[in-house]
């Protein structure tokens, strides 16, 4: 409330302070705004019969009637629908200026030029303006006090237009914060009673349950009467952590739900997870739980562990059949190494047979234990490079150096093959340097690449690259997986045999 001054009649300030109070009452008990206008407008021309007052509010940058019961229909209709502005009589300029309008005069006033013939008409001629306002100092509207003579306003009546207008802003806001609170509550309840979810609203502390929506009822087999008269621990399975017990796992844990054992009212048992939120009612803190049946869920998921212990049972039983394979195909190419006389022959055999066990180390590594996108190279590498050098029976001294970072098995494997290739190479052509046979495998990241350099301390020997046909089969396979997996291949062959390569990552 604004300060008044204190010149003002004290009388006449009591009058506007019960014809305020009678107001403030309407408004508190929510009467229809509509009404409240009516009454606001009424009341100050009770309190002044020579004024005649209306409420405008504003709509879309329009003038819309709010409350003028006393004036002529013929000019309400008049104004009704007019877009506020700069010379649109008291109210439209009010509205547009945010400021009060005072005319004494309509007939004379420029702001009522485009109107002044339909105010002369029914006999208006003063006419002052009091913007209202909202909290935010928006523009709800104004209120005006006609005259039917040329009248200016003394001090009580700058204080009745002011004070009006606040509390007509008051019954504004009033009326929109209710409306948006009835449609809140509309649509919450809405919510609650149509959901196809079981939904309790308990208290937090007792575990009481003050309301049920309709699926909630139709799943427990009781009424909403009987629902609401009992504690959710009636419903919870008694297993030694109810209610209470388990509402402090859920504060200390941190979680929104829990898994309960329910009963329903025709005894039968249910698995449910209940999904809880804390919300504000009456400045009371309650809980708002979403019960989740989880029966067809389990089943559901026991059906899916079966299912896949049974195909992990089957690909056990796949990998193992295949390695076993393997093993038997290197056995056979040993023993054809052993009974063969023929050095050629048996070379190819043993190329053959590390070729084999190129393939078997890597299944081994990826389909032993649970299936991966990627491995460790440095795992991978190293093993199989001591099982190639183990086909040899002479001595070779393994320098082996790694960094450990994981592949797809599409990179191993022709990695492995590679590595055989040119460990093979090593083993059958440098075997004799008067040093003892020295391999060094080392392999290691830069940026988005990693890099491979086999090397051992042979005699060497020139590569012909620009000729595939000059090449053995070894080198043409090594040259084709480079390619298959976007690498570069460089080789040094003056001081032992040096293999670089460079692959992507």
């Amino acid at each position: 409330m604004k300060v008044r001054n204190r010149n003002l009649d004290p009388e006449r300030i009591a009058d506007f302070e019960s014809f305020r109070s009678g107001i403030l009452e309407l408004i508190v008990k929510n009467a229809p705004l509509p009404s409240i206008l009516n009454e606001i407008v009424l009341g100050i021309q009770t309190l002044n019969q020579t004024m005649v007052c209306t409420i405008v509010l504003i709509q879309d940058s329009k003038i819309k009637i709010g409350a003028a019961p006393t004036l002529p229909k013929e000019y309400n209709d008049a104004i009704e629908g007019v877009k506020i502005g700069p010379e649109v009589g008291s109210c439209g300029t009010a509205a547009y200026t945010g400021k009060r309008v005072i005319v004494t005069d309509i007939n004379q006033s420029p702001l009522w030029k485009n109107y002044k013939e339909i105010a002369l008409k029914v006999g208006l001629l003063a006419c002052w303006s009091e913007p209202i306002r909202s909290h935010d100092d928006t523009v709800l509207g104004t209120f005006a006090i006609y005259h039917r003579e040329i009248a200016s306003p003394d001090e009580y009546d700058i204080f009745i237009i002011t004070e009006t207008a606040d509390l007509v802003s008051i019954a504004i806001e009033k009326s929109k914060t209710s409306l948006q609170l009835v449609e809140s509550e509309k649509r919450f309840r809405d919510f609650f009673e149509k959901n196809s979810s079981m939904i309790l609203i308990l208290d937090p502390e007792t575990g009481e349950i003050l309301d049920a929506n309709e699926s909630a009822v139709l799943y427990y087999g009781y009424s909403h009467t009987e629902l609401t008269q009992m504690q959710i621990d009636r419903i919870n399975q008694r297993d030694g952590n109810g209610w209470e017990q388990k509402k402090i796992l859920l504060d200390e844990e941190g979680k929104s739900f829990y898994p309960f054992t329910q009963i329903l009212a025709n005894g039968e048992t249910k698995q449910v997870e209940v999904y809880s939120t804390p919300i504000e009612s009456n400045q009371r803190q309650l809980l708002y739980c979403i019960i989740h049946d989880v029966a067809e869920r389990k089943i559901a998921e026991e059906k899916v562990n079966a299912l896949l212990s049974e195909k992990e049972m089957i690909l056990r039983e796949v990998h193992h059949r295949i390695k076993n394979n393997m093993t038997i195909l290197s056995n056979l190419l040993q023993l054809q190494v052993v009974s063969n006389e023929n050095d050629a022959v048996k070379s190819s055999l043993k190329e053959a047979t590390s070729r084999i066990k190129t393939m078997s180390i890597l299944y081994d590594k990826l389909y032993a234990g649970k299936p991966v996108q990627e491995f460790s190279l440095k795992e991978y590498l190293e093993p199989l490079s001591k099982e190639i050098i183990s086909l040899f029976p002479f001595p070779v001294k393994l320098q082996f150096e790694a960094e450990d970072f994981k592949l797809s098995p599409e990179q191993l494997q022709a990695i492995g093959i590679i590595t055989n290739e040119l460990l093979t190479n090593s083993l059958k052509y440098a075997k004799n340097n008067s040093n003892g046979l020295t391999i060094s495998i080392r392999v290691w990241r830069e940026g988005n690449h990693f890099h491979l350099e086999i090397r051992d301390n042979g005699d060497g020997f020139e590569l012909e690259t620009s000729n595939s046909e000059n090449q053995g089969f070894g080198i043409n396979l090594v040259t084709m997986l480079t390619k298959q997996i976007k690498g570069e291949f460089f080789f040094l062959g003056e001081n032992g045999a040096e293999y670089k390569f460079k692959f992507p990552v």
